[in-house]
């Protein structure tokens, strides 16, 4: 950890010798008496001159010092805990604006699945501090939202941004899995990495597509969890044995992510509370002891001299304000 300090205007310190002025001798402070032996010492009044000039070098020394911009060097701190590197991968297609738990013609019950997943995430990022995460959306087309930082609170913010507005009308999986992967590619990291895939569908992907994927994870050992939101009974259940003639883009694609030779989880929920429970297994399983560097910016010290010159400015004032200007 460095703790060096800069100026960001070093030639204004030249202007430093100004601060020896207040303690020049000046032609008002000539006595016009022959001798004031007579009188009693002022030691109050000695202690007040003292302070003044005090207060004068130091008001002009802060001032040109803040001049100059102080501040704390850009810097690199390593830090140590338990976390890893995990993109956020979200469909924000139309079909997760519809109600969760929805049973076919019946009523529409619950709240939207992007209202549950939202929650759930959120949650997530809260509960891992020292991760390094990204947040990225998929519908038309691949949309990063935040690329990867450790400043979750931006994270939170993109989760939650995506309640505005409609989803898209369509949902390109392969091209967010795509670009999803790309974020890792000449990315340094001690840690483990993982794309945590949140989506209501599947996909049915094109045999260069898959062979895209695979050599994606497996060049950036990176593992996938997909969490599968089945909202309806005519959702295909894939936690279940799925027989050999079941042809939908759901199960299609969760037979693909089975002979990925990098490690693959599937979540499947019909709720909000089984979202949470796949959600709580994630961070389980990604809590290994991590290090990493973290790039802290320059921090500016130039306030500290300004408050310090306010300071000695307003003991002037008070001195000021108490000199005795005549005796009665």
């Amino acid at each position: 950890m460095s703790f060096a300090f800069d100026f960001a205007h070093p030639w204004l310190l030249v202007l430093l010798p100004l601060a020896a002025l207040p303690v020049l001798p000046r032609r008002s402070d000539t006595l016009v008496f022959p001798s004031v032996a007579w009188l009693p010492v002022d030691h109050i009044g000695r202690w007040a001159g003292w302070l003044a000039r005090g207060s004068a070098v130091l008001a002009i020394a802060a001032l040109v010092v803040g001049l100059a911009g102080p501040g704390r060097a850009q810097r690199q701190v390593l830090r140590t805990g338990s976390g890893a590197q995990i993109l956020i991968l979200m469909d924000r297609s139309a079909s997760m604006d519809e109600p969760m738990g929805s049973a076919g013609v019946e009523a529409p019950r619950g709240e939207s699945k992007n209202k549950v997943a939202r929650a759930s995430l959120t949650s997530f990022v809260e509960q891992r501090p020292n991760d390094q995460l990204a947040f990225m959306m998929f519908g038309s087309s691949p949309v990063l939202a935040m690329p990867f930082t450790y400043d979750h609170r931006v994270i939170e913010e993109a989760v939650a941004a995506t309640a505005i507005g409609r989803g898209m009308p369509d949902t390109q999986l392969d091209r967010g899995m795509l670009a999803a992967l790309e974020q890792f590619d000449g990315r340094a990291s001690s840690a483990r990495r993982a794309i945590v895939l949140v989506s209501d569908g599947g996909a049915r992907l094109d045999p260069t597509v898959r062979r895209r994927i695979q050599e994606g994870l497996q060049r950036n050992h990176v593992a996938l969890y997909f969490i599968y939101l089945r909202s309806s009974i005519y959702s295909p259940d894939l936690n279940a044995r799925l027989p050999a003639h079941e042809d939908t883009a759901e199960a299609e694609l969760h037979r693909y992510f089975l002979t990925l030779k990098t490690p693959y989880r599937l979540f499947q929920a019909q709720d909000e509370k089984g979202m949470m429970a796949a959600i709580a297994e994630i961070n389980r399983q990604q809590n290994a002891p991590t290090t990493f560097i973290e790039h802290l910016p320059r921090q500016d010290l130039s306030r500290y001299c300004f408050a310090v010159a306010l300071g000695s400015a307003m003991v002037l004032m008070l001195l000021q304000m108490l000199r005795v200007r005549r005796w009665a």
